[in-house]
C-alpha cells in the first residue's frame, strides 16, 4: 500500500496527453519515379515516428488525375500539376506534437499538397477527403471496372445511364467522399476554399449547412474578414441541388459575392 502511495506521489503534478487518433493524406509530385514512392512514404513514416507515433494502417500512393490543376513554388517557380501520387497514413500520437509534426509534413519538397486530420481508429481517409479526386489513369488494354481508391468505389459518368440500384448506392457513397470546387461560389477564391478545407468544409453540401457566423469567424481568423459570407449558403445550397441556371443569375445580381 505504500508503494503504491509513493508512485501515486512521483507522478502527482505530471500530465501526459493520451495518444489521439490522426491521418495524413498528401499529393506528391507526378515527377517522383515509381521505384522512389517507397522512400517517400518512409520520410512520412520517419516523421510519425520521430515524435513517438504508431502507424495504424495506410494506402501506398498511386498517381491519379486531379479534378482541378493544384500550383507549388520551386526556386521562385510556379510549378502546375494537374496529375500526383495520393497516398494516406493513419497513425496514433500525442496531440501535443501534431503542429510541429504537420509542419515537417508540409516542409517534405516532393509533396504539392497534404492535410492532418483528427479521426477515429475505425474511419478512413475517404470520409473526409480534402481532395476531388479522378480516376485512376489506365491504358486502353487494362480492365475498365472501377477501382477501389481509398475504400470508395469512383464511378465514372459516362455509366451513369446504365447503373443499377447497387450502382446508385456506390454512386451515392463515392460522392460523399469528394470534394465540389468551392471557387465556383462567388466570393470564394482558392485561399478562401482551402481556409474552408481546414475547417472540414469540402463541398457544397458542408458549405450550405454552416452557420454565416461560423464562416466569418473562419475568415477572421485567417485574415480575410474583408470578405462577406453572407450568400455563400444560398449559393452552395443552388449548387448542391443542381440549379446552375439559378446559381448563375443570383451570380449575375452579385458583386464579389455580395448582395
Amino acid at each position: 500500500m505504500k508503494e503504491n502511495n509513493t508512485h501515486a506521489d512521483s507522478q502527482q503534478g505530471v500530465y501526459t496527453p493520451e495518444p489521439r487518433v490522426y491521418e495524413v493524406g498528401y499529393l506528391l509530385m507526378p515527377t517522383v519515379n515509381e521505384g522512389d514512392l517507397t522512400e517517400e512514404r518512409d520520410a512520412l513514416v520517419a516523421i510519425i515516428t520521430k515524435h513517438k507515433g504508431i502507424v495504424i494502417s495506410e494506402e501506398q500512393p498511386q498517381l491519379i488525375d486531379l479534378a482541378y490543376d493544384m500550383t507549388k513554388m520551386i526556386n521562385n517557380k510556379k510549378h502546375i500539376y494537374s496529375q500526383a501520387y495520393f497516398g494516406w497514413i493513419k497513425f496514433d500520437v500525442t496531440p501535443d506534437v501534431i503542429d510541429e509534426l504537420t509542419d515537417e509534413v508540409e516542409a517534405i519538397e516532393t509533396i504539392i499538397r497534404s492535410l492532418v486530420i483528427k479521426t477515429e481508429r475505425d474511419n478512413t481517409i475517404v470520409s473526409e477527403r480534402p481532395y476531388k479526386l479522378a480516376r485512376v489513369n489506365k491504358s486502353d488494354d487494362e480492365d475498365e471496372d472501377d477501382e477501389d481508391f481509398g475504400g470508395a468505389e469512383l464511378v465514372d459518368e459516362d455509366d451513369s445511364d446504365e447503373s443499377t440500384s447497387d450502382d446508385s448506392e456506390t454512386t451515392q457513397s463515392a460522392s460523399s467522399s469528394i470534394s465540389d470546387d468551392l471557387t465556383k461560389i462567388e466570393g470564394i477564391g482558392p485561399k478562401i476554399a482551402e481556409v474552408l478545407n481546414k475547417k472540414d468544409i469540402y463541398t457544397y453540401a458542408d458549405l450550405s449547412g454552416s452557420k454565416v457566423g461560423d464562416l466569418r469567424d473562419y475568415l477572421a481568423a485567417a485574415d480575410l474578414s474583408q470578405h462577406d459570407p453572407s450568400t455563400w449558403k444560398k449559393q452552395a445550397t443552388l449548387a448542391k441541388n443542381g440549379k446552375w441556371d439559378e446559381l448563375e443569375t443570383l451570380q449575375a445580381q452579385l458583386d464579389g459575392g455580395r448582395e
